[in-house]
């Protein structure tokens, strides 16, 4: 299999951003608001790569976590085995909860945190 091309967007950390606010601020929006925080940030943002790449991140994570609360809700009812796909859902969204928790602590450093296999769809998507 190829080797995907990933998008090198560190080097913008320190530029400014057409969002009015200092990178790692529009990137820590972009994460805390999910899905919300990062299409806004991502529609926004005209001139800094970083924060455009991690808007993008932040706004596929958060349609991920909003996929497993609706398979969590509907699959739940099921009897005898609902509860099983509810403790997996809640397990998702902690791992999800992990990997943002760290992915705005990198953003503070000025580094991206490159979620496996959410990554590379935000490299895939990411035009600027």
């Amino acid at each position: 299999m190829a080797e995907e091309k990933k998008v090198e967007v560190d080097s913008d950390f320190n530029k400014k951003s057409s969002t009015g606010m200092e990178p790692k601020i529009a990137v820590l929006l972009a994460y805390l608001f999910s899905w919300l925080g990062g299409l806004i940030i991502w529609l926004i943002e005209k001139e800094n790569k970083f924060v455009k790449w991690n808007a993008l991140q932040a706004l596929i994570l958060g349609i991920i976590e909003a996929i497993i609360v609706i398979l969590m809700i509907i699959f739940g009812w099921i009897p005898f085995i609902g509860w099983l796909f509810v403790v997996i859902g809640w397990l998702a969204l902690v791992a999800i909860l992990v990997a943002v928790i760290i992915a705005i602590v990198k953003a503070f450093s000025g580094e991206t945190f490159r979620i496996p296999g959410i990554s590379s769809l935000t490299d895939k998507y990411f035009k600027m």
